[in-house]
């Protein structure tokens, strides 16, 4: 997060099931690993966007449970809990600019 947030940007956001097969098609890397900005933060708390968002789960159709603590990364065309310490890549997003 504080990479991305060096660059001005944030870890992805994704916005549904579609974007999560078209990043997954695009990154043809079905066996990496890759962190993007969804977590729990702590105890009795639901998965969050780092935006402050919460996840739709209806939009992904994902049964994750609730780790405190945990982060959210894409694993093939799915997204999973793990560690927050995992050392894996991220994917950043930013605004878009008017030129």
């Amino acid at each position: 997060q504080e990479d991305c947030r060096d660059q001005g940007a944030m870890l992805l956001l994704l916005w549904d099931q579609d974007e999560l097969k078209f990043l997954n098609e695009t990154l043809q890397k079905p066996t990496w690993h890759f962190w993007i900005g969804l977590w729990v933060p702590t105890a009795r708390t639901r998965w969050m966007w780092v935006n402050g968002s919460h996840l739709d789960r209806d939009r992904f159709q994902l049964h994750l449970r609730e780790v405190p603590g945990g982060c959210g990364m894409i694993k093939g065309k799915s997204i999973i809990p793990d560690n927050c310490d995992s050392a894996l890549q991220w994917i950043c997003q930013s605004e878009a600019t008017k030129l």
